[in-house]
């Protein structure tokens, strides 16, 4: 295997991402992130966002959130509540703002964006509490929004994406099945890390798997017990009644195998599922690799299948 050579031109300048010294990377991150802030690209007419905390007395804890709108999505429109990636430790509201602009554009939807709480200083469950609140928010301000209550979709990449598909385990378990889809990019949900990809990708860059293996155990913590299939979805036993589901894969990634697995359980447990492997990427490769081909392949075939499913009656 080889990594596209379009792509591999993104790897000549390493990525921040030592999960040995969290706070370091997250400066380092800061840093970075300020300067693609300054050279953005002014958004395309009708797209707008604004930023909203979710108030502490009315739940646990407040919540930073970033609302994107499109003036031109028809009106009672579809909604995405997304989580972003980086290791339950990393990241924030900027981290994937460009993609959530993006899911906006093209899919003509409502995009709320969770900037939720980071471990190692708030370990699970803090972060799926967030992701709670987060969404009966988004339920119960529908209205307001322009939003059809009906058509929420969950999603979120890497590590968001269990965060992700946690939060649709729990709203199956006690809510039943309103959750209108959901999307996983190349989602963290098997906290057992032991695949094959993990361990043919222990070490490579920009991720690997014995990152992965450590970034479970800060988010974890306490990992004495059973760990709850809200936190690693892979954990859970019963998969059936869940929302149409959209999984992205990544050739050389060490998550790899997992998000596979999950989408043929998904498959055998009745779902309606779409499974999209990208040959000849790594993890993370459309963040990354903005404006290539294969990162603008991936965010088009994601947009549509948000559109498709937020749309259809």
């Amino acid at each position: 295997m080889a990594i596209d050579a379009e792509l591999a031109t993104f790897l000549a300048v390493p990525f921040p991402n030592d999960i040995d010294d969290v706070l370091m990377t997250r400066r380092l991150t800061t840093v970075l992130t300020e300067s693609e802030i300054a050279d953005r690209e002014p958004l395309a007419p009708g797209l707008s966002w604004h930023d909203h905390v979710i108030d502490e007395f009315e739940y646990e804890s407040s919540v930073p959130i970033r609302i994107y709108c499109n003036e031109n999505a028809p009106s009672s429109s579809g909604a995405l509540l997304f989580f972003h990636g980086g290791a339950f430790v990393f990241g924030g509201l900027e981290s994937e703002h460009a993609r959530c602009v993006n899911y906006a554009q093209r899919a003509e939807c409502v995009v709320v964006s969770v900037d939720y709480r980071l471990a190692p200083e708030h370990p699970y469950p803090a972060a799926h509490d967030d992701g709670v609140s987060a969404l009966d928010w988004l339920r119960r301000n529908a209205s307001s929004l322009g939003v059809d209550p009906k058509r929420i979709a969950v999603g979120g990449s890497s590590a968001g994406g269990a965060l992700a598909a946690g939060l649709v385990l729990r709203t199956r378990d006690l809510d039943g099945e309103w959750i209108r889809a959901q999307l996983l990019i190349y989602p963290a949900i098997d906290s057992e890390a032991a695949t094959p990809s993990i361990e043919q990708f222990y070490k490579s860059e920009p991720w690997d798997g014995e990152r992965t293996q450590k970034m479970w155990k800060l988010y974890l913590a306490d990992s004495s017990g059973k760990v709850s299939p809200y936190a690693s979805p892979a954990r859970a036993s019963d998969l059936t009644k869940l929302p149409p589901t959209y999984i992205m894969t990544a050739e050389e990634d060490p998550l790899r195998d997992e998000g596979i697995n999950y989408a043929e359980r998904l498959l055998a447990a009745g779902n309606a599922l779409e499974l999209h492997h990208f040959a000849r990427t790594f993890h993370g490769f459309d963040v990354v690799a903005p404006g290539s081909r294969l990162s603008d392949r991936a965010h088009e075939d994601q947009a549509a299948f948000l559109k498709r499913e937020l749309t259809e009656s």
